[in-house]
């Protein structure tokens, strides 16, 4: 019965993330001129600068993990609160619309190439971050669910309250672990591969 709830939360979940996406890219089509204009936020001259850059892995991770963690963060506080679940469905909408501007923002710009551009820009490390981030909204919710609404509670939760405080904690701090070796890949890894593929381009 729980694992058929679940689905409809992840359907649920999905429709709102299609939603925000299309409204991005509504936006940026009705909007690009305003967004991008002739600036070089998006053009051949910063990828050119991009193209030899050197970065310092270790100032840009000590910069990029704070930065990725604030969602996490945000997210863990209002969790604990009434609203944990209502601000759940609101970060979905607003990535799903962040994704839909950036992805319509780069083909735009880039045309057909600016696939490449997107798969440099994502790989490895999002591989990490979107389980990462779904995880976190299940242990949102989960959060929420207990603490407020537990007649309608679809997510596995120990009788033991000691036994429950140390799963949540323990996929919180499993959480942050995949969110901190996302970091290190974005910040080692994923530069290597952005200076490549835009010496295709």
């Amino acid at each position: 019965m729980y694992q058929q709830e679940k689905k409809k939360i992840y359907r649920k979940w999905l429709f709102v993330f299609g939603l925000g996406f299309f409204l991005g890219i509504l936006i940026m089509n009705f909007g690009n001129d305003r967004f991008l204009g002739d600036g070089d936020l998006l053009d051949m001259t910063m990828l050119g600068r991009m193209r030899y850059m050197e970065i310092d892995g270790g100032n840009f991770l000590r910069y990029e993990l704070p930065q990725r963690l604030k969602l996490f963060l945000m997210l863990l506080f209002f969790s604990t609160t009434c609203f944990g679940i209502v601000l759940v469905y609101l970060c979905i909408a607003w990535q799903g619309m962040l994704t839909g501007m950036l992805m319509t923002a780069v083909i735009i710009k880039f045309g057909w190439k600016g696939i490449l551009v997107i798969f440099a820009g994502i790989f490895p490390q999002h591989f990490l971050f979107i389980p990462a981030v779904v995880m976190m909204l299940c242990w949102c919710c989960q959060t929420c669910s207990t603490l407020y609404f537990p007649g309608k509670n679809i997510w596995y939760s120990y009788h033991d309250k000691g036994k429950q405080y140390l799963h949540q904690v323990g996929m919180l701090l499993w959480i942050f672990f995949i969110v901190a070796i996302g970091c290190i890949m974005e910040c080692y890894v994923n530069p290597i591969l952005v200076s490549d593929i835009i010496k295709l381009l």
